[in-house]
């Protein structure tokens, strides 16, 4: 299961109740469409690991090599790569970067440019440094599986003019050609490989910030997760988001509500009471607390 990063989770739930400046309004747009673009790839991957042994592990990150035991900063603060995708498929390992680009771009003479003829910043660097980190740690490991890096771009409406012939590069339109020569199943058994994967992976959301935004400068309420207008309190059991037609029980609006609110800051002591005063007094301190009590909310 592919998750949000905890960042991307804030800006969704400050998109409702704060005035995001321009520049975190663009983040939030960058990373809806990177997330959607991550979901598309794996629809499309999914048919071809189903039922086999392939390896998937999605949304992984670590620290380098060179930041272990040599770093003056915190575990918590030290530099990681994040991997899209690593994949482990015809006992090759393979790592694919999802880029959804709603513009078009034009590659010449080893660089990237945008249509008006400003340069943009090669994704080939980012896989560059994903392949160095990534066999670094593979080596640490003793591990001398064969690699491939690859970024791919997954929206189909975009066009890159004079794409040169990569391998480390696939476009939506070759992705399930590209994909039906590399995803068979493993002769051997990577099991050892995976583990040692796993004991060096780290949890990115556990890492990231509590926002900035002060309690007092949210606007309170109960908002729908899927538009972000506020709900309306149809009867005691039910709220409405008339736009999209929705209903939400209470007790999942409760939910709802003390998930935004550990997400947002983890040093905010959830209580009952501040549970009741972010829903903007829609749900009673008495009703959190009872239900707590039974067992059905977290606290």
């Amino acid at each position: 299961m592919r998750e949000k990063t905890r960042r991307h989770q804030q800006l969704e739930i400050l998109h409702a109740r704060y005035m995001l400046p321009a520049y975190e309004k663009d983040e939030l747009h960058k990373l809806e469409a990177g997330f959607i673009g991550e979901l598309e790839f794996d629809g499309i991957i999914e048919p071809f690991i189903k039922g086999s042994n392939i390896i998937h592990i999605k949304d992984y990150s670590f620290h380098p090599e060179d930041v272990l035991g040599r770093s003056t900063k915190s575990r918590e603060d030290a530099s990681h790569v994040q991997l899209d995708n690593v994949v482990v498929a015809k006992d090759f390992l393979y790592t694919f970067e999802i880029k959804n680009y709603s513009f078009d771009l034009i590659y010449k003479d080893g660089k990237w440019y945008f249509e008006n003829g400003s340069e943009f910043a090669s994704p080939l660097l980012q896989v560059a440094r994903q392949r160095d980190m990534l066999g670094k740690m593979l080596y640490g490991f003793g591990s001398d599986i064969r690699m491939f890096n690859v970024v791919v771009f997954i929206n189909a409406n975009q066009t890159i003019f004079n794409l040169p012939a990569a391998g480390e590069i696939i476009v939506r339109s070759n992705l399930h050609k590209k994909l039906s020569k590399a995803m068979a199943g493993n002769h051997y058994d990577h099991s050892r490989l995976v583990s040692r994967l796993e004991e060096r992976k780290i949890d990115v959301v556990k890492y990231q910030r509590d926002t900035t935004v002060e309690f007092r400068e949210l606007a309170k309420g109960v908002f729908c997760k899927g538009c972000g207008r506020k709900l309306m309190r149809r009867n005691r059991d039910w709220f409405r988001c008339a736009p999209c037609g929705v209903d939400i029980p209470i007790l999942d609006a409760a939910r709802r509500l003390i998930h935004e609110l550990k997400v947002l800051n983890r040093s905010w002591k959830v209580t009952p009471s501040l549970v009741q005063a972010f829903s903007d007094g829609e749900i009673s301190e008495f009703y959190v607390r009872s239900n707590v009590k039974r067992g059905r909310l977290g606290l």
